[in-house]
């Protein structure tokens, strides 16, 4: 009786042991950074955010891939869950900080609505008033017309026809002079208006367009007919109106292009954008630029990508087109294993298949570099999967 019960005892132990055994494994840090993001009080406001809202919802679900490989004792399967968990989170967090510019933004747009209405009445004021003056000038020229047409009747009258020729030549010749000088003064402001861009903007692009039409069309009607020269000078009269107000509005907008067009705006503009797309762990900053690692891009021993990284790919090309005056390094490697000529050939056709996604989304080949080096320098020691990966460095040309 004494074996027995020492035989069940030992059948109960080694019961116990083999539970425990078959237990959970701790979750991972990066779970922990996940469950910890999820449980902040702002994750309920990204629910209220469209974008936000499908990146979250992602998010929930690595969450729950990863609570259940922990589970099932897939350590690395539940870490690699977690990571992308922490960048769906991420990237919700900054489409939701990009709403609340937008909102702030919009703000500022409604003060500028109430600002404007006070800036078109003006506009209409000079408008009209410039109208009234051309008005003003043409019936001035009528009555020169009058005066000019009464005086050559009286000396054709008084038998003096060479007279009558020599006042009506110098009247044209003084019209002719006084449209001359309109449309030497109309060019002054069109160089003007296009020194800053006027001809380019959304805001000054119509404008500028009309008083070159305007201005294109009075030197037609001189160049075919000289006596009109009182008509080409009203039109001319237009122009100036419309180059002066071209170039008035292109100023400020034109200052405010060259101060975001300025290198260190840029440089910084494309490390801010780079790591709200994919994530400070995925970004660092270099000399004049910024590098993007696309970790886990491919299948290992392969150089085509791996299902659903569309979205990264995308976003990649879009930051590239945004930023044309910056030039792109694309470097492939690969995990440890296998031969090492081998996976230096697979990492140089990585950045080569990256590089063409690129070409085809309609990036100049002439910008892009790519070059491999198969699996030197592993960057993820403790996933493996993430070094089948390309590191794209986008560097300023003018600096």
């Amino acid at each position: 009786m004494a074996r027995i019960s020492t035989l069940l005892l030992t059948v109960l132990i080694v019961s116990l042991a083999v539970l425990t055994a078959c237990g959970s494994i701790p979750p991972s840090e990066e779970l922990q950074q996940l469950e910890a993001r999820m449980g902040e009080e702002k994750t309920q406001e990204l629910r209220q955010i469209p974008n936000a809202s499908r990146f979250l919802d992602e998010a929930r679900r690595y969450r729950r891939l990863a609570r259940e490989a922990q589970e099932d004792r897939r350590a690395s399967r539940s870490q690699e869950y977690a990571m992308l968990g922490l960048l769906r989170y991420e990237t919700a967090l900054a489409i939701y900080e990009q709403f609340e510019k937008a909102e702030e933004l919009e703000g500022v747009n409604a003060q500028i609505v109430e600002i404007n209405p006070t800036l078109r009445e003006v506009t209409s004021s000079r408008n009209e008033l410039v109208q009234e003056l051309n008005e003003l000038n043409q019936q001035m020229a009528e009555a020169a017309d009058q005066r000019r047409q009464r005086r050559q009747r009286e000396l054709q009258e008084r038998g003096d026809a060479e007279a009558a020729q020599r006042a009506s030549s110098d009247q044209d010749s003084e019209v002719l002079e006084r449209a001359n000088e309109a449309i030497t003064r109309a060019r002054e402001l069109r160089e003007k208006a296009l020194d800053h861009d006027a001809d380019k903007y959304s805001e000054t692009r119509g404008l500028f367009q009309r008083a070159d039409t305007q201005l294109e069309n009075a030197r037609n009607l001189l160049n075919e007919n000289p006596g009109a020269a009182s008509r080409a000078k009203r039109q001319v009269s237009f122009a100036v109106q419309l180059f002066e107000e071209a170039y008035e509005t292109a100023v400020p907008v034109h200052e405010a292009y060259v101060e975001k067009m300025r290198p260190e705006n840029r440089i910084a503009s494309i490390q801010d954008k780079a790591q709200a797309n994919f994530g400070g762990q995925y970004t660092e900053v270099v000399p004049n630029g910024t590098k993007i690692i696309m970790a886990g891009l491919f299948p290992q021993g392969e150089s085509e990508f791996e299902r659903e990284t569309g979205p990264w790919l995308n976003a990649l090309a879009e930051l590239i087109d945004e930023y044309e005056e910056f030039s792109v390094q694309i470097d492939g490697y690969t995990r440890r294993g296998g031969g090492t000529t081998q996976n230096l050939a697979i990492s140089q056709s990585r950045a080569q298949r990256v590089q063409s996604f690129l070409v085809d989304a309609g990036i100049d080949s002439s910008r892009i570099r790519h070059d491999g080096h198969g699996q030197q320098d592993i960057r993820f020691s403790d996933t493996p999967r993430n070094n089948d990966r390309v590191e794209v460095t986008l560097t300023h040309s003018g600096r």
